[in-house]
């Protein structure tokens, strides 16, 4: 017989016992494949087209960044994580707002743009001739001009305005290489962009960078004014030497941009599904997509309302039905994941950039993100996945799409290199910063960025067989031992090369 105090030694050593078991077999139990296959049948067409039919209705308005509409957006999508029983993501709020400010340009009669030289002066057109990229609500210079090859090359003086000349062969590179960065870096006493492109492509950057625009954070600081004009503009002998490159001595500009500047905020929805695992619950999956567009703009046919149905209404109403399927799972998986939609990325991916800046879960235990924008068009039984040759994420994602032939869904490398879709949408922010990445997009088509983009276009059987691959992905990576690894050569590229 035992004594009272053995007793209560063997008692204890028992229940300890029993801990350590119940505690190891709740880290080894992941989900099983009947359950995961029950979850991810909940990513259905029907529940896609009902959440795609309201966030790009006419209503919403295009869910332009900032609007009230992007902020109904928001509190929809909060409101579905809150339905499922996902936690909220930004302290005790499903939503994280971000500063913002909006530049308009003012009259037409406050713009300026004068050049003279040897040969000859002009006093450009506000317009036609020219067009401003507001920095502030007022900019101003008078300087000697100086031609620069790129953003690398502008001058550090108050007396000196960069002249930059932009061709087809190095649009990209200018404008990809994030110019005014560099212009704040130089502080040049203002620049002058040439565009020498045809014209149909000028009126394409004048509707866009000479329209209102919205930049992130606070006001840029004033001082450096920014104006475009087209080589045809310009007196004959100055669009000569430009073109050239050689620009002779003597001539001057004055540049002058005025602005209205509004201070704003936008939102990005947070929900996170706690992880079961008391080792890997402090690690994370993210996955991302934008749920703005680009509001109400130039009417087509009649229509004024870019509603973004497909880009990039496709992929946040996935990702919703994403975290209805992982909500439903009868045992959480072992890493925790965060649903996140972020608003900006048409303005230049400001909200994932907010977050990347100010995490509302460390990025280093962040261990992939997985970005979806414009899946719901094109071929019916292919995604593409760029970064797939990055990272193990790649290979891990054809395996299970092989495992899943139901699916029918090829995963292929990115085609489109020359368009450099890679830094263009929200998953760039993260890539940069050592999260391993994978973006899933199908390309444009002749509906982007027009008034078209609908909802009736949208391939759903498509877009739930997407988000289908992207559940069990995710499931898998949230319940392996190993984080996803970046190959070393991309990540020399992507994450240790500086930002340019």
């Amino acid at each position: 017989m035992l004594t009272s105090d053995l007793r209560k030694t063997v008692s204890v050593a028992i229940t300890a016992l029993f801990m350590m078991v119940s505690t190891a077999c709740g880290q080894m139990a992941v989900t099983t494949d009947e359950d995961a296959t029950r979850a991810a049948d909940l990513i259905t067409q029907d529940n896609l087209r009902l959440q795609l039919g309201i966030i790009a209705h006419d209503s919403m308005r295009g869910r332009d960044t900032p609007s009230p509409e992007l902020t109904q957006t928001a509190r929809y999508i909060a409101g579905q994580f809150q339905e499922f029983g996902l936690e909220p993501g930004a302290g005790d709020s499903y939503i994280q707002t971000y500063p913002m400010t909006r530049i308009s340009p003012a009259s037409a009669d406050r713009q300026v743009l004068q050049i003279s030289g040897p040969t000859g002066e002009a006093d450009l057109e506000y317009g036609d001739d020219f067009f401003v990229q507001a920095t502030g609500e007022s900019a101003e210079a008078d300087g000697v001009l100086v031609l620069v090859e790129g953003a690398e090359d502008m001058p550090n003086a108050a007396s000196q305005i960069a002249v930059l000349r932009v061709t087809t062969a190095n649009i990209r590179q200018v404008f990809g290489g994030r110019l005014r960065d560099a212009i704040r870096a130089a502080n040049p006493a203002g620049l002058v962009v040439v565009l020498d492109l045809p014209e149909t492509q000028f009126d394409r950057f004048r509707g866009f960078l000479g329209s209102e625009r919205v930049v992130y954070g606070g006001l840029e600081s004033d001082g450096v004014p920014v104006a475009f004009t087209s080589q045809g503009s310009l007196p004959s002998d100055l669009a000569s030497q430009i073109e050239a490159g050689s620009l002779e001595d003597g001539w001057t500009a004055r540049v002058a941009t005025r602005a209205t500047v509004e201070v704003e905020e936008a939102p990005n929805t947070i929900g996170v599904l706690r992880g079961s695992d008391p080792g890997l619950r402090d690690e994370y999956v993210l996955i991302t997509a934008h749920m703005d567009h680009v509001g109400v703009g130039r009417a087509v046919d009649g229509d004024s309302i870019y509603n973004g149905a497909d880009d990039d209404g496709s992929g946040t109403v996935t990702v919703v039905e994403i975290a209805r399927a992982f909500a439903s799972l009868e045992k959480a998986p072992r890493r925790s994941i965060i649903f996140m939609t972020v608003s900006g990325e048409e303005k230049g991916l400001l909200g994932s950039r907010y977050y990347a800046e100010n995490p509302t879960y460390p990025l280093e235990n962040t261990v992939a993100n997985i970005n979806l924008d414009m899946v719901g068009r094109n071929w019916s039984d292919t995604i593409v996945a760029i970064g797939k040759d990055e990272s193990t994420l790649g290979p891990q994602v054809e395996r299970i799409s092989a495992d899943h032939p139901e699916l029918d869904m090829a995963v292929i490398d990115d085609i489109w290199p020359e368009e450099s879709f890679y830094s263009r949408s929200d998953h760039y922010n993260f890539a940069q910063r050592g999260v391993p990445i994978l973006f899933f997009f199908n390309g444009t088509h002749d509906q982007y960025h027009q008034p078209g983009d609908h909802v009736d276009l949208i391939d759903y059987d498509k877009m739930a067989r997407i988000g289908q691959l992207v559940f069990y992905l995710s499931l898998e990576v949230a319940n392996q031992e190993e984080r996803p690894a970046w190959d070393p050569e991309a990540y020399e590229r992507v994450v240790q090369t500086p930002r340019t």
